[in-house]
């Protein structure tokens, strides 16, 4: 007979979990729980517990549904519902309340911005900097916010899109979801960001540019010159299979996600164009949102005789010329 293991125990539950919940719960001593006669105990309260400290949906229907924000876009979120995930289009929404006191202020924040409530806005978004000092993505809101008061296009009767490629070498073309870099000229500005072609375009400070019409994509890249940027892309690399240092990088499950905490001169992840700080948001177009940090681990080292696609995230701070 099979002895259950920690993964194989939990698994209809543990895959719900975020990574950093999973983590946390990696670390319990199971043996001397389950010994104990407490493991399913603690198993049953710390799910309920969980489920109590949802995200809530309430649609314009007049139904709510309790599950996990996991992704947030323009015109849509993806939501978690216990072992799925389902797209929930804005417009079928009244309102979303957050677990997290200092998120709920960042979507109040965002609302007011949508109604160019620019003063309100400010206002919401530093409440939850307050809350949280770290909160990275009510910091880039902020950042946002400026970069939009401040916003600069060519000019009226100038085609955003086409002035990308005209001044800055940068050909975009509209994918399934994030827009696709098309063609990045030799010499370019977009060049010295270090944008290549095949890269997707995933935010401009934190605000999504999936689903969304060029011309939008455009109007978030133009700017003032000489004014900042954040800028995150997505990234295919392959690193390559009998490098001297396999993988060549050390990894860290972040609130953000699987992040590469530094890498190894000579290494796969060298080779590949992998760089610090950089996330990992797939192994072999698996995704890591719900992988455990053991988990990417083992799959990584696994993959040393045959290589390994990744897909990777990276935020790029650029400066307007």
């Amino acid at each position: 007979m099979q002895r259950l293991g920690k993964a194989t125990l939990w698994e209809p539950f543990v895959v719900s979990l975020s990574n950093h919940e999973r983590n946390s719960i990696d670390s319990l001593p199971f043996d001397k729980l389950r010994a104990n006669g407490l493991l399913i105990v603690f198993l049953s309260t710390f799910f309920l517990a969980r489920l109590a400290s949802a995200d809530v949906l309430y649609y314009r229907s007049g139904e709510t549904e309790k599950g996990l924000v996991v992704e947030e876009h323009p015109d849509r979120i993806i939501f978690k519902v216990e072992l799925e995930e389902k797209t929930v289009l804005r417009k079928d929404l009244d309102e979303v309340f957050y677990d997290d006191p200092e998120r709920n202020n960042l979507y109040l924040g965002n609302q007011a911005f949508e109604a160019r409530d620019f003063g309100a806005a400010r206002g919401f978004f530093r409440k939850a900097l307050q809350m949280n000092p770290q909160f990275q993505e009510a910091e880039d809101a902020l950042h946002h916010l400026e970069d939009w008061q401040k916003k600069w296009t060519p000019s009226e009767d100038v085609d955003p899109v086409a002035a990308l490629d005209s001044r800055w070498g940068l050909a975009v073309a509209r994918g399934p979801d994030y827009p696709v870099v098309r063609v990045v000229r030799e010499g370019s500005r977009t060049s010295r960001w270090g944008i290549v072609s095949g890269d997707l375009l995933v935010s401009v400070w934190g605000s999504s540019l999936a689903y969304r019409l060029l011309k939008e994509v455009a109007h978030e890249l133009w700017g003032p010159p000489e004014s900042p940027m954040k800028l995150t892309i997505r990234r295919a690399v392959f690193c390559p299979q009998n490098a001297s240092h396999w993988p060549g990088m050390q990894l860290d499950m972040r609130r953000l996600g699987l992040t590469v905490v530094s890498v190894e001169p000579g290494g796969a992840a060298q080779q590949s164009g992998i760089q610090a700080q950089d996330r990992i948001v797939a192994v072999n177009s698996r995704p890591t949102r719900y992988l455990p940090l053991a988990q990417a681990h083992k799959t990584i080292q696994q993959a040393h005789r045959k290589g390994i696609n990744l897909l990777i995230e990276r935020d790029l701070m650029i400066r307007r010329e």
